[in-house]
């Protein structure tokens, strides 16, 4: 009894390490790109800024899951990654448009730190779970509602006014920076798995994501990212220029994570019962259905109501591509195969906001969200004749 009781108490902080490395995560996403629009960037800067931790994470993953990997411990790794980022980022306060290249260089050495911990998080709770059991989507929903829980709040804190300027948004930097902090000294108390006595290190295994299956799924991963990299940098500075206040900035991703939420809650049983590649099919239908919506200018409560739609672009694909990424990869690489998908992802997303800049910055954001959303039709007809052609 006392054995089951601490098991579940150590699943309680994992799931809180979860809520708070995504509450900051929340404030970042959410109100980021309209505070450096708001310090003068433009959007064709805007998506070179945001290409930069799209970069970094070509490398900085593997980086930290190969590092993990040899130590064969994750908290001295987590703690490092969250407590740094966490100093680094108030340094974005004082940069502005016109000290861009100091801006991108800060930004660069941020999400060295910042971009690589979630996936490190997730290693970590699988060697929780293969070693005491559970259930990953219910810890991994405390994730979703960490997302959730700042935005809420944001809506009493921000004004309701339309516009304003840069300084407003003081409380994300508190936040962010607040919520790495904590989870810092959280991860001080979880319990590290390691092996007693070391294995030899094959790396020739690794030769199976050469696979055919395996390269579909990268793929997956490749355009997801290449997609939604510049959906998310551009949609809340799209719902700045339609004129949507910034405490309501936070209402569609309240909306989009509440509907996460229950689909990770239920992902291990829907996996289980359809199929991981099923789950990533389902996603991409979603994103482009969601994508060709913004497309057409619509109004504000079709905006709420297509959100949730995050259940399958986030909530269907995430545990999938966890559980693909983790059934394919030996034990002893697990760290370096979850942060494997943060590489192929960074890839897809330098190109994307790369691309997706010169969209907004030439055509406008419905013209960029079109174009995204043929992208993901394009991509989704490949899909399922690839795999039905290859399967694990």
């Amino acid at each position: 009894m006392t054995s089951l009781q601490n098991n579940r108490r150590v699943s309680w902080n994992f799931a809180t390490l979860q809520f708070l490395s995504f509450a900051a995560l929340s404030l970042l996403g959410t109100y980021g790109t309209v505070y450096f629009k708001r310090r003068g960037v433009s959007d064709f800067q805007l998506g070179i800024l945001y290409s930069v931790p799209s970069i970094v994470s070509i490398f900085s993953p593997m980086v930290w899951g190969i590092t993990s990997d040899w130590l064969r411990q994750r908290k001295l790794v987590v703690v490092v990654m969250h407590f740094v980022s966490a100093l680094l980022f108030p340094l974005f306060w004082f940069l502005d448009s016109q000290s861009f290249l100091l801006l991108c260089t800060v930004m660069g050495l941020f999400s060295f730190f910042f971009s690589a911990s979630i996936p490190l998080i997730d290693a970590w709770t699988l060697d929780h779970l293969s070693h005491k059991g559970g259930d990953y989507g219910h810890i991994r929903s405390w994730g979703s509602v960490g997302y959730m829980t700042p935005l809420i709040v944001s809506m009493f804190v921000f004004s309701p006014s339309v516009g304003g300027t840069a300084e407003v948004l003081l409380p994300m930097f508190l936040g962010v920076s607040g919520f790495r902090i904590i989870a810092a000294a959280q991860a001080t108390f979880l319990p590290d798995y390691s092996l007693e006595r070391r294995e030899k290190m094959e790396w020739r295994v690794l030769k199976i994501y050469f696979r055919p299956f395996s390269l579909i799924f990268f793929f997956c991963v490749f355009i997801r990212s290449f997609v939604f990299s510049p959906y998310f940098a551009f949609f809340n500075v799209y719902l700045d220029q339609l004129g949507i206040t910034d405490n309501m900035k936070g209402l569609p991703w309240i909306i989009a994570v509440g509907a996460e939420i229950i689909m990770i809650a239920f992902s291990d049983r829907l996996i289980k019962r359809f199929g991981a590649v099923t789950a990533i099919i389902i996603a991409f239908i979603a994103m482009a259905i969601r994508f060709i919506v913004l497309a057409n200018t619509p109004s504000w409560g079709i905006i709420l109501a297509i959100q949730l739609l995050h259940a399958f672009t986030f909530g269907a694909f995430h545990p999938a591509a966890i559980q693909i990424i983790n059934q394919m990869t030996p034990e002893a690489f697990r760290a370096t195969g979850q942060t494997l998908i943060s590489v192929v992802g960074g890839i897809g997303g330098w190109l994307g906001n790369l691309v997706g800049g010169m969209w907004a910055a030439s055509h406008g954001y419905t013209v960029l969200y079109k174009n995204l959303g043929f992208s993901v039709i394009a991509t989704t007809i490949v899909l399922i004749v690839a795999f039905s052609i290859w399967k694990e």
